[in-house]
């Protein structure tokens, strides 16, 4: 299922709901008016695309149509939809908006979220460094012809997703310190980074994302809870 929350008013709006599919990982077109998203079992089919609809959840499209695929993004025009071809190795792709064939955008494979700068001209995603200590970096590849412009070192630990700065000058994304998660500011020339946020309590992790003017920064905190049971003279 997926739904549209009004922040003003905290209505919620079904937008699809199939019985026996899974929808997930929606994401809003820059324009506002189309949404691309994750369709699983649609039609009975054992298989995960990316689809395409209004912001209103009509004019269903689907855009791509092989067996597994992940993380779909629009690009700044909303011309081009980037996505994670999960069955080849983790593999960035990009489809047309108004459908069409596939292109493999970059080798290095995927070990997270993408997201697209807001000048459309860079994509980043973490992958893994597979010399030394096999670490996460995060790539910065050309979403024109597919190189890459740099592997960046992560200052702190990630814990989550990474996301542009609304002025694509930097990165943030969570990390966790005893249990209790916050943001971290890293920019992207090379100066030190800083923690955004002061949280106390909870973890954030996946869950945080820019207003569209950058002016505001909604965040979903919370945690998980655990009982102990302790089972005694069970037979083997």
């Amino acid at each position: 299922m997926i739904s549209r929350l009004d922040p003003a008013t905290g209505i919620k709006t079904v937008l699809l709901s199939e019985e026996g599919t899974v929808a997930a990982v929606p994401a809003a077109c820059p324009d506002g008016r189309s949404i691309v998203f994750l369709f699983a079992l649609h039609g009975g089919a054992r298989t995960q695309n990316i689809w395409l609809m209004d912001a209103s959840g009509g004019n269903l499209k689907q855009l791509t149509n092989v067996k597994l695929t992940d993380w779909p993004v629009c690009s700044p025009d909303g011309q081009t939809v980037f996505y994670i071809d999960t069955e080849a190795v983790n593999t960035l792709m990009k489809v047309p908006r108004n459908g069409g064939e596939s292109q493999k955008v970059s080798s290095l494979p995927v070990a997270g979220n993408l997201e697209i700068s807001p000048d459309g001209k860079t994509i980043i995603f973490p992958t893994l460094e597979h010399a030394g200590d096999h670490r996460p970096r995060l790539a910065l590849v050309d979403t024109g012809n597919g190189q890459t412009i740099k592997l960046l070192d992560f200052e702190r630990p990630p814990n989550g997703y990474s996301r542009f700065t609304h002025d694509g000058k930097g990165i943030v994304y969570s990390v966790s310190e005893h249990g209790i998660d916050n943001l971290w500011l890293q920019p992207l020339d090379g100066s030190k980074g800083r923690q955004i946020t002061n949280f106390a309590s909870e973890e954030i992790g996946k869950s945080f994302h820019w207003s569209p003017d950058g002016s505001k920064l909604a965040v979903i905190r919370g945690h998980l809870d655990s009982d102990v049971v302790l089972i005694r003279d069970m037979q083997q």
